[in-house]
């Protein structure tokens, strides 16, 4: 496995954050797409995502800093509660820092490349948490920044802890953020690179349709309960029949695409009353073949939203390639 998780903020949500403390989704053409992360503010606000606990993980974003005086934390590590470390960014010089630990933390590398204010750019991390055998790189636009090149060991990037289990983006409750985020990229294996996160919306009836009912007012055919963006919890498509399946026709990747990492689906979900299906998997068909996630436990009065990535196509099990891309059907199923 390589990529974990993806978020470009097209959703028009925060739903896939497990949790959010003040961060809001800022509209316009700050970055990519129409949507991004906004901490933009002088206050504590930051989106965090709980991820599978490993030794060693690689982010890549877009981060755009606002203010000469307020641009500091940029992202932090996590084991449970604990913080094994983070980046800010001086806002004097506008290089980047690495400290381990928690609160203000013990300074270790710091970068030689500038992160300017105002201008949207590309920052990819690899952090591993050790005591003698720690790693701490970042990239500045593609270029390993020589002063944040802290891999040879004996290295100690940790105070606390050797599993990350959370990495959180904006405020680390020390330090103010002030700034915007987009196309975030969560890997356990690899350098993510320059990517791209392109939103793909339910356009029509897939193969499987009208398995579920649409709940809709005016009435509306069941894609057209689940196209919007933001999605609209006013209008959607239920179940109570376990083993029902929903799937989607969907739309087109735009531009020139070089290489495809991965394909994430989400989907948003709440259960009502005391229905009999629990769960929920995402599905995709790809050249005449679905394909299913695991079980997702559905929770009930609170929506949430649920994601799957598909790293490779699983019907060629090679890479994705455009075609096989805007092919795809994608939708749900309800299970026990």
């Amino acid at each position: 496995m390589a990529r974990v998780f993806i978020d470009g903020f097209e959703a028009g949500d925060l739903k896939l954050w497990d949790v959010v403390s003040g961060a809001t989704i800022a509209s316009g053409s700050l970055m990519n797409g129409v949507y991004c992360l906004n901490c933009n503010t002088t206050n504590y606000y930051y989106a965090q995502k709980t991820i599978p606990a490993a030794a060693e993980y690689y982010l890549a974003f877009r981060y755009l800093a606002m203010s000469a005086n307020y641009s500091d934390c940029v992202c932090s590590f996590y084991n449970g509660t604990t913080q094994l470390g983070k980046i800010r960014r001086n806002v004097i010089t506008g290089v980047l820092t690495f400290y381990r630990g928690t609160g203000a933390g013990t300074a270790i590398a710091t970068g030689v490349i500038p992160v300017p204010l105002s201008a949207p750019t590309l920052i990819e991390v690899r952090y591993k948490p050790h005591d003698t055998a720690g790693v701490v790189q970042v990239k500045i636009n593609g270029v390993l920044d020589s002063g944040l090149d802290f891999s040879v060991a004996p290295k100690d990037t940790t105070d606390g802890g050797t599993t990350i289990d959370g990495i959180r983006f904006g405020s680390d409750s020390t330090n103010y953020p002030s700034c915007y985020f987009d196309n975030i990229v969560i890997d356990n294996a690899a350098w993510p690179g320059d990517t791209q996160i392109q939103v793909i919306l339910v356009t029509g009836a897939g193969a499987v349709a009208a398995q579920w009912t649409p709940v809709s007012t005016p009435a509306s055919l069941n894609f057209e309960c689940v196209d919007e963006r933001p999605a609209s919890e006013a209008d959607y498509v239920s179940t109570n029949t376990i083993g029902r399946l929903d799937l989607y026709a969907a739309g087109n990747l735009v531009g020139s695409i070089e290489s495809i990492k991965c394909v994430q689906v989400q989907a948003l979900a709440v259960k009502e009353g005391a229905p009999t299906p629990l769960n929920l998997r995402l599905a995709i068909k790809s050249g005449g073949t679905e394909y299913e996630s695991g079980d997702n436990a559905v929770p009930a009065t609170t929506s949430k939203a649920f994601q799957k990535v598909w790293e490779i196509d699983p019907k060629t099990t090679g890479a994705w390639i455009p075609a096989g891309v805007n092919a795809l059907e994608i939708g749900m199923k309800a299970v026990a």
